[in-house]
């Protein structure tokens, strides 16, 4: 394991090998044709491509953090059920007649005596007056109360602004630029559609030719559970109902990565979350056939890895090694096929200690690396790992809210210098991005995607050139028609290429059908915000995915 390296700031982050996938997963600019493969399962049985629900519902009313609990029906008490009269029913009318001037009951032989005129208050008996005045008062307080609950529920649902009184988890308090959805009040749980702050991953299968399927999203739904849709050929969308649940032991709000590949013909999806008791989960998926066709707990789930107690926390998996979707190692690595073949693997364990585990397909093991210190811990990790040769590329926030963007080289057969140290990371200056939003996710695919400070999504243009890597020109801002497209402040984010050619026999692309970016990230709250433009430029347009509510 190389030594740590020191950056300007007395911080270090050790060698390893770093990753890429949703939040801010990338999917290379994918192959030309697609199959009819079949859908991917899930845990229950399948039905058209597709698993069968599990009932599990939740309430968005839930305590901060932790999963939203169980809705029950709150039905009111029947007339009768408890042998009482309705609600609003009048009192009992007492006969004066049987009780004395004392209001107490009288004897059968006792005398009813006349009583005596009860003293008035304005011209009214005290009991009408006090009941008036009382009346009244309720009525001065309702209309005061009226107006302040107006205020307050009146608010946009995604307004992160509160009194202090309405907020659900006391981290937000002082910190509500780092938290998202029901942790800054539980008026703003979703009720329908994707959670409030659901995390965001995309996988591609870029070695499929002829599939019918693009790529494969998964969110977390409004009620808790982790669950799939997929974009098909015919720009069409499948899925997102109870029968295409992942998981449902997820956290509110958990940030969600995904990593797809295919090694000799056989594919693999594995999924990777926050659960409710805060340790890291994974869930795979294979077509190999031993496979049960469903999703099954990782190896990653036996190592209990204890994650930050927070509302946003960052987490990202990402593929490492010179190729992507099942080609061969290029010729120039020093690296063996299995160890260029495996995942990175980072989560925060504290406000400013990211964690990273590595796993090999060789080994099929995970394997905990040094640490990386002195980032922010709630804002998520983008990587570029995935090219040919042996560099790679990882993307941190600093805590001054500056982006990072660190490299290493692990080609051995290379002399090591101040200038250019082999196998040890090392952080390129010269391609740092400042002001993004304190809780930013990344993307990476053609550009490299972060949220601004002041919740735009900017896309900038890397020279990725270890200690040269430089950011090339001004940031492409996402925007409509009406300026740019703000995101939910520390909304999760994930992206993909694609891009479809007509080629002549010897292989030289002459036409191009289909070319397009694809970028998504919440910007109301309970929505999937999708954004499209050519790879080359363009303008964006824009879409809302339709998320079923049951």
């Amino acid at each position: 394991m190389a030594s740590p390296v020191v950056d300007g700031s007395g911080r270090y982050a050790e060698a390893i090998s770093p990753p890429m996938s949703p939040p801010t997963r990338f999917s290379s600019p994918m192959t030309d044709n697609m199959d009819h493969s079949s859908p991917i399962p899930v845990d229950n049985q399948t039905h058209d491509g597709f698993p069968l629900p599990n009932e599990k519902k939740h309430h968005p009313g839930g305590p901060a953090y932790y999963s939203a609990p169980e809705v029950v029906e709150q039905n009111p008490p029947q007339y009768g059920q408890y042998g009482g009269p309705p609600p609003g029913s009048p009192p009992p009318q007492q006969a004066y007649a049987n009780l004395n001037d004392k209001g107490e009951p009288i004897a059968h032989n006792e005398e009813v005596r006349p009583q005596a005129e009860e003293r008035k208050i304005m011209g009214m008996r005290k009991r009408p007056f006090f009941i008036t005045l009382g009346v009244v008062i309720i009525v001065i307080l309702a209309v005061a109360l009226g107006a302040g609950l107006g205020v307050s529920l009146g608010k946009n649902k995604n307004d992160s602004s509160s009194s202090d009184d309405s907020v659900v988890d006391p981290f937000c308090r002082d910190h509500p630029e780092l938290c998202i959805g029901g942790a800054l009040d539980s008026k703003y749980y979703s009720e329908k559609g994707a959670f409030n702050g659901s995390g965001i991953a995309l996988a591609g299968e870029s070695w499929n030719s002829g599939q019918r399927r693009l790529f494969t999203l998964y969110f977390q739904h409004h009620s808790g559970d982790i669950r799939y849709m997929q974009y098909r050929t015919d720009k069409q969308w499948d899925g997102g109902e109870k029968a295409q649940t992942v998981a449902q032991d997820a956290k509110n709000g958990t940030a969600i990565s995904a990593v797809s590949y295919n090694l000799n013909g056989t594919q693999y999806f594995h999924i990777f979350y926050i659960s409710k008791n805060n340790t890291l989960h994974q869930k795979t998926w294979t077509n190999a056939t031993d496979s049960t066709g469903f999703y099954e707990d990782g190896k990653l789930n036996d190592l209990n890895l204890q994650v930050m107690d927070s509302p946003t926390v960052g987490l990202q998996a990402c593929w490492k090694g010179d190729y992507y979707g099942g080609e061969d190692p290029s010729a120039n690595s020093t690296l063996s096929k299995e160890d260029v073949r495996g995942m990175n693997l980072w989560y925060a364990s504290d406000e400013s200690t990211f964690e990273q585990y590595s796993w090999n397909n060789g080994k099929d093991e995970w394997t905990r690396e040094n640490p990386w210190k002195g980032k922010n811990g709630h804002a998520g990790v983008g990587c570029y790992s995935w090219g040919t040769g042996t560099f790679s590329y990882t993307i941190m926030v600093n805590d001054q809210n500056n982006t990072e963007i660190w490299w290493i080289d692990t080609n051995s057969t290379t002399e090591s210098t101040k200038e250019h140290p082999i196998n040890s990371w090392t952080n390129s200056t010269n391609g740092g991005i400042p002001g993004v939003y304190p809780s930013t996710s990344f993307g990476f695919t053609t550009y490299l995607y972060m949220q601004m400070a002041d919740k735009s999504i900017n896309a900038y243009d890397i020279e990725w050139a270890a200690e040269n890597t430089t950011v090339k020109g001004d940031p492409i801002t996402i925007r409509d028609l009406g300026g740019p497209v703000h995101g939910l402040g520390g909304t999760h984010m994930t992206l993909t290429a694609y891009n479809e050619t007509v080629k002549d026999e010897n292989g030289t692309a002459i036409k191009s059908l289909w070319d397009s970016l694809y970028v998504f990230y919440q910007t109301e709250g309970d929505d999937i915000t999708a954004f499209s433009r050519p790879i080359l430029g363009g303008e964006w347009t824009d879409g809302k995915l339709q998320i079923p509510d049951n």
